[in-house]
């Protein structure tokens, strides 16, 4: 959930008013399912991932494909204000495994299932093989699915065509806190510093001056989308180009953002 600020609120008046608010901000991103919403794609080259050993292959005569999806990255500062620490599933994984479905859209319903997972794991990827001009790896939530014809056809030919190349979570928030960069603020501070270091679009972060950091998270869910909040969630195993317009957005209806005064209002009413 994308939050707003009062008009022209920046720096350290900014910094102020969400560490004031931090109580409040936090409860209600707990409080509700985060999904994926409409973003500005930001890849800046393709992603050489058709030699890397991840599971892809294609049984058109029984109509199953099997991929290796990336359903969340880790590490990156994403649309919601979020960065999501290694790990963040782990006991999501543990308590549910391949109970955790492979949907589309985030339709929460048996016919809206695409694939078996096959696994869940979280798994250190290589900044390079999601198309991120960084050196080392990062963490990603990867589910290997078999996708099945006779669930969706229409998914089941766009997998096949290399046509689905987003994805994105259902999920709850557990355990969050708040990163600011400006050493008045201690508690908020020494996150950041923990932090920062291992983003991959650090600059955005530092542009910024805040972001939540994500501990842990309850998964609901797997879906492909056609955008999600994370850019950085592809199918493995094959090529891609990023889109020509680095301003497309999907065409459905946008989630309200998050409303800091009415959000302050409902929990402490002021």
């Amino acid at each position: 959930m994308k939050t707003i600020w009062p008009s022209g609120m920046k720096g350290k008046e900014l910094f102020c008013y969400i560490k004031a608010n931090k109580s409040a901000i936090i409860d209600m991103k707990k409080s509700v399912t985060k999904h994926a919403d409409a973003v500005t794609i930001t890849m800046a080259k393709k992603a050489n991932r058709a030699t890397k050993d991840y599971l892809f292959e294609n049984d058109e005569q029984t109509g199953t494909l099997k991929r290796t999806i990336v359903m969340n990255t880790y590490n990156w500062l994403d649309s919601h204000d979020d960065v999501h620490q290694n790990n963040l599933f782990a006991k999501s994984i543990k308590d549910r495994g391949n109970k955790i479905p492979h949907l589309h859209d985030h339709i929460f319903q048996l016919d809206a299932r695409v694939g078996m997972p096959i696994s869940w794991q979280e798994k250190a990827v290589p900044w390079s093989d999601l198309g991120v001009d960084e050196p080392g790896n990062t963490m990603c939530l990867l589910c290997e699915s078999e996708i099945m014809k006779d669930l969706n056809k229409q998914v089941y030919k766009d997998y096949l065509n290399g046509r689905i190349d987003q994805h994105s979570v259902g999920m709850q928030y557990v355990k969050l806190d708040m990163a600011i960069n400006d050493p008045d603020y201690e508690d908020e501070y020494k996150v950041w510093q923990s932090t920062i270091d291992s983003i991959g679009n650090k600059s955005d972060a530092i542009d910024q001056g805040y972001y939540f950091v994500v501990y842990e998270a309850k998964l609901a869910e797997g879906s492909c989308v056609l955008l999600g909040s994370n850019e950085l969630t592809p199918t493995l195993g094959q090529k891609f180009e990023p889109l020509k317009d680095t301003q497309e957005k999907s065409h459905s209806e946008p989630p309200k953002p998050l409303d800091v005064k009415s959000l302050v209002e409902k929990y402490y009413k002021v």
